[in-house]
Formats: structure tokens, sequence, C-alpha cells
């Protein structure tokens, strides 16, 4: 089957087959073998022979050689007869194809392609033989005058000379002067008659070239050498030198001379489009060859001839692709890439051949040639890579003005590039067309052959491969579904995104290539990757992310250069970034406050400081997010460029960059520590640090500790994280306690306990920070006091809630030097802090300390005052703090202390008379003693 349909593999298949016929399972007398029986065995022989037979009749057996195998095979398998008659007939029918009419004729039968024995096919055929005996007969009826292509077959083309040299016309066609030296009529005037579609009897006498120009050159044959052929010698005609000379070195040219000049670049451009042609379309790979290195030699000697009517679609296209990188351009790159227009219109046919296997619907067999097998063989033939070879041989001559080659090689290479791209973008552009499309998947195949085998690239023209990832509007056309759009329309965008998505691929590997095998560009392509994978260039998110893993997985391990040249390219993206935050501050700034006062307004709640505040502060995250996270995934493997990212990230107006580094930061510390250690890690980043970028420090000890409930922040992290701490004292000579917050949940609790009065001090934000810290991993304990298994050696780690409030209690305020407002005012943060204290955990840590006052410990100096803003913020505690906190607290004898004794008469007097049915404090107040009761009706009479 694969040898009928596809005749590429006809030679592999027929020979593999031969083979099996020739060992067959079952060996020479066909037993059984393995799992096969008798007659599959038999079964399998026989379709072995059957398919070498039928092999053998096709009449590609004896074009591609391999009728010898089918021949051998069925031979050692006792049917030599049946096929010597197989091969006879396939010759037989190459003969009757090769053959012309006549000879089918003679036969007196018709050939097809697929022989049926269907009348309708028949009649068809019939009828096709018929049309072409008409076509011919009108043709020889009309003469050569009208022209006459000459067929590709051999015989027919000498028959249909022989039957027209009777139509030749009696006298030649009028001519305007008579001086015109007339040429004989032999086999050759004919011969190029039928050639020319008679073109060769009609000459144009106002064109010398076309008049008498083959006459410009003289040939005198010489003597026959030792190899036994004769030497020729051509001569250029005295005259045409003599007015080649007058145009080309006068200042003011006569009416004569221009008309030669012009003549001369017409005749030149109608010459190297024939070359041109010739080369692409001849079969000989040898005459290809050397009609592109012509051609290519050519382009580049007629400076300034405008290409002919037949190529000059492929000028126009180097026109557009040159036109549509200026416009993509900004700043200095557009008044570079504005050069390319001019170098294009002053060298149209270098730019023709650079696009001429670009162009679609030309008649260019491929980029380069195939062999016999389809593949693609080197790049080295292609018209467009010696043409670049051209220019780049000119650019190293001593006797060339350097610097001017070097610049049109450069120059060369960018429109070629463009070129490549304007062709990947119109296949974009119009999923539909499938020329676009294989052109452009050719020239994109091509690219990446011809950038690697050049001797010279510029950084200009890695830019444009890197357009080539431009590929998100052929993306998202791909993804729109519409009730309009048909099956065949759908599958056709899906099926460009795929070719979109496979050429940006391309486009990739060639940066891969560039990076590693060109030293002078390396930056430059580590450059266009790392701008891909950044986000600046533009992109699919496909090709953005395969982009990360290029530079991250394939560029930076391959050695210390790249590794290097890498994170100055990431160092670059991310300083555009901070640049684009700075710029775009005060409008991102207006945005965040017209947004704020909106919510105000509808009394929406303020969103996390971490998300983005208004629609244009997103799209900035969104496009600093990118360099961000390439640059942290560069500080996992490089800890020492923390440093850059930090100091970037705190310049004035980069607060955007900066929110896109605190949103990433958790990313960034767990990869670090998990790759450099916690501790280790952490000391490094604070050692960097500046004071300007204290707050990125502690955000990256927030995240670098354990956020799991399962596991705690280690000692040599709490260790570590108390180092910093000691070493980055304020202004006055104090710890900060904020660099030890990460660490809370992790320390003993007897530890917490000393550092209590030290996080009561600071600021309001970070004692509640640390509140919520310590007790984090502690919420199934949150209403519990754990009691210590071993007083000795304690083991509890962090403070739950109940634990919290029970310490900041029995705060020794005097002791540690503490203000006795601040001690009270901590107290009361945290009874407004309802999500972290809670009415049951201060019933917890109320009871548990009144617990401990029955036990013989005075109440803490602030216990009765919790208390009464207990009764005045949560209603749910009144019944447990009449009918059970005020009576144990009369038992403990609370009379017996003053101040404690006035806190209880005051929260008495509160909940006597509270309304609610069944709450009231009269109870516990009826328990006091006759004198203690006497006082409170003394101060609080009853009503």
């Amino acid at each position: 089957m694969l040898a009928t349909k596809r005749p590429v593999f006809f030679k592999e298949s027929s020979i593999c087959l031969a083979r099996r016929a020739m060992d067959p399972p079952g060996g020479p007398s066909g037993l059984p073998e393995g799992l096969l029986t008798k007659a599959a065995v038999t079964g399998i022989r026989t379709h072995l022979r059957s398919s070498c037979l039928t092999l053998l009749r096709n009449f590609l057996s004896v074009t591609s050689g391999c009728w010898e195998a089918l021949a051998d095979a069925l031979n050692a398998t006792g049917m030599k007869a049946q096929a010597d008659r197989a091969l006879q007939a396939s010759r037989q029918q190459l003969n009757l194809m090769k053959g012309g009419r006549a000879a089918r004729n003679r036969a007196a039968i018709f050939y097809e392609w697929e022989s049926a024995d269907n009348t309708r096919q028949l009649k068809r055929q019939r009828d096709s033989d018929d049309a072409e005996a008409r076509v011919r007969a009108a043709k020889i009826a009309r003469g050569l005058g009208a022209g006459v292509q000459l067929p590709t077959s051999m015989v027919d083309a000498c028959e249909l000379v022989l039957l027209n040299l009777e139509n030749l016309p009696s006298k030649r066609p009028p001519v305007s002067s008579s001086s015109q030296r007339k040429r004989p009529i032999d086999l050759d005037f004919v011969v190029d008659a039928v050639m020319s579609n008679g073109a060769s009897l009609s000459i144009n006498e106002n064109h010398w070239y076309d008049r008498d120009g083959g006459e410009a050159w003289a040939m005198e044959e010489g003597d026959v050498g030792e190899d036994g052929r004769r030497i020729l010698s051509f001569s250029l005609s005295e005259k045409v030198l003599e007015a080649g000379q007058n145009a080309a070195g006068a200042d003011e040219l006569k009416d004569s001379d221009k008309a030669f000049a012009e003549q001369s670049k017409l005749a030149a451009s109608k010459a190297f489009s024939r070359v041109l042609l010739s080369a692409s379309n001849a079969r000989s790979e040898a005459v290809a060859e050397m009609g592109k290195q012509l051609a290519a030699r050519l382009a580049w000697t007629l400076s300034g001839v405008k290409p002919s009517v037949e190529i000059e679609n492929s000028y126009n296209m180097a026109v557009m692709s040159v036109e549509s990188a200026i416009n993509e351009s900004e700043g200095k790159k557009k008044e570079s890439t504005a050069e390319l227009l001019s170098f294009v219109e002053s060298h149209p046919l270098v730019s023709t051949c650079l696009t001429f296997d670009m162009t679609p619907n030309m008649s260019s067999q491929a980029a380069y040639p195939k062999d016999d097998g389809g593949q693609s063989n080197s790049p080295a033939s292609s018209l467009s890579l010696r043409v670049l070879n051209e220019a780049y041989v000119c650019s190293t001559d001593a006797k060339n003005d350097e610097r001017s080659h070097k610049k049109k090689y450069e120059q060369c290479l960018d429109v070629y590039v463009s070129t490549v791209v304007n062709a990947c973008n119109m296949a974009n552009k119009k999923p539909s067309d499938n020329e676009r499309k294989r052109v452009a998947n050719l020239a994109a195949s091509a690219l990446s052959h011809h950038l690697v085998s050049l001797p010279a690239l510029t950084p200009s023209a890695l830019n444009l491969v890197g357009a080539m990832c431009d590929i998100d509007e052929v993306s998202k056309k791909a993804l729109i579904k519409s009730s309009k759009q048909t099956i065949a329309e759908s599958a056709a965008a899906h099926a460009a995104k795929a070719a979109a998505e496979k050429r940006a691929t391309a486009a990739l590997l060639i940066l891969r290539d560039v990076a590693f095998q060109k030293d002078a560009v390396r930056q430059s392509a580590i450059d266009c990757a790392v701008a891909i994978a950044a986000g600046r260039l533009p992109a699919s998110q496909t090709i953005e992310d395969k982009a990360l893993k290029l530079v991250m997985n394939v560029i930076y391990p391959k050695n210390a250069d790249c590794a290097n040249k890498v994170v100055e390219s990431a160092s670059k993206e991310l300083e555009h970034a901070a640049i684009f935050s700075i710029e775009n501050h005060e409008k991102i700034s207006k945005a965040n406050k017209a947004n704020a006062r909106k919510k105000e307004k509808s009394g929406h709640a303020i969103r996390s400081p971490l998300l983005p505040q208004s629609e244009e502060e997103k799209h900035a995250l969104d496009r600093v997010r990118k360099p961000v996270v390439l640059f942290m995934a560069l500080c996992v493997r490089r800890p020492e460029i923390i440093k850059i990212i930090m100091e970037m990230s705190c310049e004035e107006g980069a607060d955007v960059l900066a929110k896109a580094v605190k949103t990433n930061m958790p990313k960034l510390a767990k990869a670090a520590a998990v790759k450099h250690g916690a501790a280790n890690i952490a000391l490094k980043v604070s050692d960097m640090a500046s004071e300007a970028e204290v707050p990125l420090l502690l955000s990256f000890l927030d995240n670098i500790a354990p956020a799991n409930e399962k596991s705690l922040p280690s000692q040599e992290l709490i260790d570590a994280c108390h180092e910093i701490q000691r070493k980055r004292l304020d202004a006055n000579g104090n710890a900060d306690p904020q660099f030890i917050i990460p660490v809370l949940s992790g320390m003993k609790r007897e530890e917490l306990i000393h550092k209590l009065p030290e996080l009561v001090k600071a600021k309001d934000d970070v004692f509640k920070s640390s509140l919520r810290r310590m007790s984090e991993r502690l919420g199934k304990y949150a209403l519990i006091f754990r009691i210590e298994p071993d007083q000795i050696e304690t083991t509890l780690r962090g403070m739950s809630s109940c634990e919290v409030m029970v310490y900041l209690h029995q705060l020794d305020f005097n002791a540690v030097g503490l203000p006795q407002t601040r001690y009270l005012e901590s107290i009361q943060l945290c009874l407004e802090d309802d999500s972290l204290f809670n009415d049951q955990v201060i019933q917890a840590a109320l009871d548990h300390i009144s617990g401990k006052f029955l036990e013989g410990e005075p109440l803490p100096l602030a216990y009765m005052r919790t208390v009464i803003l207990t009764c005045s913020k949560h209603d749910s505690l009144h019944s447990w703090i009449c009918h059970v906190l005020l009576p144990r607290l009369v038992e403990g004898r609370v009379y017996n202390f003053k101040r404690q004794w006035e806190g209880w008469m005051r929260c008495a007097k509160s909940l006597e008379n509270t309304g609610d049915h069944g709450v009231s404090s009269l109870e516990a107040i009826q328990k006091l003693p006759e004198e203690q009761l006497k006082v409170y009706r003394a101060k609080y009479p009853r009503k």
C-alpha cells in the first residue's frame, strides 16, 4: 500500500518486501513456526509472492531500479516465468508512457493511470484524446506565428517541429530597418521560434538587444586541445564597447548614449530574470547551482537595475517587509530600520533574490534543493544564502571600503530576516491560504539553517527573529468560537495556530543555536530570548513559557559565560520594568485614589495591600510580573543578585515593581530556602539589604518560615533571625522585633514570655502581627491554656490566643520599664481584634486567671478593667460573668484588694439591672459578706 500510494518510498518498500519473500516464515519447507499454524504460514508466503509480483508489474519498479531485487525474490520461490512476464509488462507500460500519441495509437491501447472497465471512464478517455488531437490540429493549422510551446516529451517535440516546417511563412515579418542582417532559416531558427512561442519572429526594433544583441559578441574557434575539445574565445564588439564606455564615463550623455544606458539596464533586467527563473526551474542540480551562483553575483553587480515584470512581485514583497518592520520599530531602532528601505531601493535585484523563494506562487522549487528521497540537503545552495555570502566576501575584501560594505552586509541580512518575518505574519493573518502557510513554513525552516551557517550575524537581525514569536493574534483567533464559523474555518484557524507555534518555536531554537555557536552575538541572542520570556517582546503565553524554559533550563546551565549573560539580560529587563513603574507611578496613584473614594462611598471593604487597587495598577502589575518572576528564578541559583532586585524595587516611584516583588516573594523565599538552607540564605540576604530595603527583607523573612501547621521554623532559622535582630539595631540602639516575628511560632513559650515586653513596646501593627504569628499554628488550642509537661525542659512552642491574653495580664510592666498606659493599650488592642480574640477566647482567659486567683495567685492589675470592657463589648458573656465569674471572685475574697474590689463593684453595678431575662449580678451581690454588702449599697444604693 505504501509503495503504490507514495512513489517516494517505492524502492525501499519493494526491497524490504523482496528480502522478506526470500526468507519467508516456515523456512524452505513451510512448516509451522512459533504461534503460526501451517495454514497461516502458507497464507503469508502466498501473499508475499503475490505482492512482489504486483510491484514488479508496476513501471516504477523499472524507473527506481528495484526490479532486480523483486525478480530475484520471485526466482527464489520458483516463479521465474511469472516474473519475466511481469517485468516485460512493466517495461512495455513505461515505453508507452514515454512514447508519443502515435506509438500508443499503433499499440491500439489507451494509457490510463488507473485501469478500470467502467464505460464512463473509457468514454472520458476517448473524449480527452479526441480533444487533444483537435488542439494539435489547430496548432498545426495556425502555424508558428501564433506560437507553439514545445511538449516535454522529446518524441512529441520533434514531431511538432517537423509538422510546423510546412507552415513557415514564405517571407520574414516586416522590419523598420533594411540594414538588419538576415538570419538564415535553419533548424535552430525553427526550434527558437517554437520554444519562444513565436516571440523570436516578432522582434522589437526599438530594443537593440532584441534586434542584434547577440551580435555584440563574436566567437572564434581555436585548435583542438589535449582533451579533444576545441578552444573557444569570445570578444566584445568594438561598437558596443565604445558605446558602453561613453555611457559610463561621460558626465553629460547624449540622447543616443542615454538610450543605450537605459536599454542596457532593461536588457540586464530581462537577462537576470531569465537566469533566475531558469535556475529555479532547472531539473539538473548542477544547472541550478550555476544559475544561483551567477544570479547572486549579478545581483550585486547590477546595482540600481530594476527587476523585470516576471520577478517584480519578489521586489514588492521586500519593500512591504521592510515597511512593516519600520512600522513596528520604535525610537532609534526605527531610524536604523528606515535605512533598510533606501538599501532595498538602491539594490533592487539583491532584494529580489532575498525574497524570491518566499514569494507566493513563484515558480521556485524550494528554498534549497532536495535529494532523491525528498529530504533537504545542505542549505549552501540557497539563493538568499549565496547573496548574503557575496555581501560578506565584499565586506572582507581589503580593496573595498570595509565599513560601507560591512554595512551593506548587515542591511542585506536584515532585509532577508524581515522578509521571513513578513512571510510568517502574512500566513498568520490569512489562515485559510495554504500557499502562504507553505511559504512561511519553508522560509522559517530555511532561516534556521541559514543563520547558523552565516559567517556573521547582527543584533538587529536577531531582534527581527524574535518578532516571529508574535503569534498572539492567530492564537486568539483559534480560540474564538462563533455560530457563523464553519467547521472548515475553525479547522483552518487551529491549523494556522499550530503552524505559527511551530515557527515561533523554530525562532527560539535559532536564538539557542546562535547563543551556543556565535560568540560575537551571544549577548544579543540571549537578550532577545530573555525579552520574550519577560514579556517585553510580544509573544503568546505558550511561547513565553517555552522561552522561560529555554533560558533557565538550556542556556543558563550551558556554561559560565552563558549564565553571566543571562543574568545581565535579566537585569536589563528588570530595569525596564522599574522604569515603566516609575513612569506610570503618578497615573496609577491617581487611579488608586479615585477607586478608593468610590469604595468608601459604596461601603466596600479595602482590599489586601498586595492586590491591585485599580485597573491601571492591574495592567502595570501584569507588565512587570514576568521580568520579576524570571529574575527571581535566577536569584534561586545566584543568591547574590537578590541585591539587584531589592535595589530596583526600592527606587522612588517604583511602587508597582515593589508590589510585584512582594507578591512573588513566597516563591523566591521557599525555593532559596530549599536550595541553600533557610538560615544561611536569611543571613546572606540580611547582609545585602540596606535600610531602605528593610521592607523587602522583612517580606523575605516572613515567607521563608514554613507556613503549614505541621512544620515549625527550625532552631537554626530562629537563631539566624535573632542574629539579624542584633545586627540591625535602630538609631537609638534598640532591637527591632520585626526581624523575629517570622519565627515566633517556632520559639518556645518561655522565650516568648521574655520577648513579650519587647513586642508590647513596638508599634501597634507590629504588635498585632506578632500576636497573630505566635498563635497561627495553635488554632485548635485557642481556648486552652496549655500546661508544660516538664517544667525543667520546656517543650511548648508558640502561644495560643488564650495564653496571650493571660500572659499580657500577668506582665509586670514596671519591672520591664513599660508605661502603664502602653500596658493597658496592648490589652485594649487585643479586645478590639475579634478575629483572633473572640468572646470565647476572652472567656477562657478570664476563667483561667480567676481559677488561679482561687488558688492564691493575685489578680493582675488590668483584670477587672478587662472584665468591664468585656461586659460592654460581648453581651454573650453577661450570663457567665454574672453567674460564674463574679461569685467566684467573691469566693476568692476580691474585696480584700482595693483596686480589684472597685472594679468588681462597678462590674456588678453595670449588670445588676440589665433588663435581660435571667441575667443579673444580683445573685453575686447577695453572696457578699454583710460588711462588704453595706459598702456596695452605700456606694451604689438600690433603686
